[in-house]
């Protein structure tokens, strides 16, 4: 099957915008997808870094707290009469209106002298945050506490489950008028199941946020498919973070969402890795993006792909009747030519005829010459004849060049006619004279 030649212009001009739409949008899309994701790589890892800013700001906000529940002067003097009973009273309303999870005094042997969720007693002479708060200083910091010291403080996490918490911690010396500590104030906040931290967190800067304790969520603002918290589900890279200690940014499904997701280790003030804060934004926001501006181009690409046909079909059906219209030109032309070499030949075989005629007639003259009654005139018949015949060569000389010039226009002729043949089976499509 042949295409004519407005067929093939047409195709081949649509067949470049295409070739060159789709490579530009191939691109074009790489590109952007490269970029975003580039972007939001920055992205988590700012909103990462403002997430840890909260916490900071938390561990301020507590450390402030104790402290200055430590130098209240009903705290100084239960501490000093061994009051429990006032002292454990004070350090409730102390939590009640803070929302700590626990709050305990302490005596200089490291013994237990008020609480506020579990009985009074106990040692905490071994906990290594009291014995820094005994030695003068005062800190907050990250930290992991034990299932023992949880059930002590009345914060077991789950019955029949006994595993460490992650909270913010704090404590304080206490001292008396002459400055001299009495004791110390130990309180914080368990992140278990608490989840004023991460809302709050993720109201201010967006995205979703979870807190890690040894490759478990314990706190997050991600939600599961049912619309619950996700939360006590095993979070695998943040596993890897506490393992190694360094951050993790890439792909990561949670709660059936695929999120770009930067982890950081939490650690101490001191610098042991204690658990890990891991920050998502859900990864459609950016598939949605690079998908929304790659159908757009698609749209747009379609449009050019139109306006290209409505422009190029006029201007192909010009060309091609132009190139019809010369064609018939051409053949009429090459037909014209070989009526006229026809015509040619003909010329040539009468000159040829005359010639002979000629000749004939200077041959009788001779013998009416010879005969002794002969004309006086045939003298001068035959000078005339003679005369005759020589031009008459010249003419057939002639004719034999002109001849022989027209078989080689006939040559031409007849190519001429076979390229106007092939110009109109290109141009329309169809074979035929």
């Amino acid at each position: 099957m042949k295409f004519s030649l407005r067929t093939r212009l047409l195709a081949a001009i649509v067949g470049a915008v295409v070739l060159v739409f789709v490579c530009s949008l191939v691109a074009a899309r790489a590109v952007l997808a490269h970029d975003l994701f580039s972007l939001g790589r920055t992205e988590v890892t700012n909103e990462a870094k403002a997430f840890a800013g909260y916490v900071a700001s938390r561990r301020d906000q507590i450390q402030l707290l104790v402290a200055q529940e430590a130098a209240n002067d009903a705290v100084r003097v239960a501490v000093q009469g061994h009051q429990a009973g006032q002292l454990a009273a004070t350090l409730s309303d102390t939590v009640a209106n803070s929302g700590l999870s626990f709050l305990t005094a302490v005596d200089l042997q490291g013994r237990v002298l008020a609480r506020v969720h579990a009985p009074n007693g106990g040692s905490l002479a071994n906990d290594p945050f009291v014995q820094r708060a005994l030695n003068g200083e005062t800190f907050s910091t990250i930290a992991r506490l034990s299932p023992s010291f949880l059930l002590s403080e009345g914060l077991a996490l789950q019955a029949g489950r006994q595993h460490d918490g992650l909270a913010i911690v704090s404590a304080t010396p206490i001292s008396d008028a002459q400055d001299r500590t009495i004791g110390v104030l130990y309180g914080g906040l368990l992140l278990n199941h608490s989840y004023d931290l991460v809302d709050e967190a993720t109201r201010a800067i967006g995205g979703a946020i979870a807190l890690v304790d040894d490759g478990t969520i314990v706190s997050s603002s991600i939600l599961a498919p049912d619309g619950t918290r996700y939360v006590d589900a095993a979070l695998p890279a943040a596993a890897a973070v506490v393992r190694t200690g360094r951050p993790y940014v890439g792909s990561d499904t949670e709660g059936g969402v695929t999120y770009l997701a930067r982890i950081v280790p939490l650690t101490t003030d001191q610098g042991r890795v204690v658990g890990a804060s891991w920050y998502g934004i859900p990864m459609v926001r950016i598939t949605s993006i690079v998908s929304h501006t790659t159908w757009t181009l698609v749209l747009w690409g379609l449009l050019a792909v139109i306006l290209v046909l409505a422009l190029s079909v006029p201007i192909v059906q010009a060309l091609s009747k132009t190139l019809v219209q010369n064609s018939r030109r051409v053949r009429e032309t090459a037909k014209e030519l070989g009526v006229t070499i026809v015509g040619s030949e003909v010329s040539e075989d009468h000159v040829t005829a005359t010639r002979r005629a000629v000749e004939r007639s200077g041959e009788l003259i001779a013998e009416i010459a010879k005969s002794d009654d002969a004309h006086p005139k045939i003298a001068e018949l035959q000078r005339l004849n003679a005369a005759l015949h020589d031009d008459v060569t010249v003419i057939a000389t002639l004719t034999q060049e002109i001849s022989n010039r027209m078989r080689d226009a006939g040559v031409r002729v007849a190519e001429l006619n076979e390229v106007a043949t092939t110009l109109n089976e290109l141009v329309t499509g169809e074979s035929g004279t």
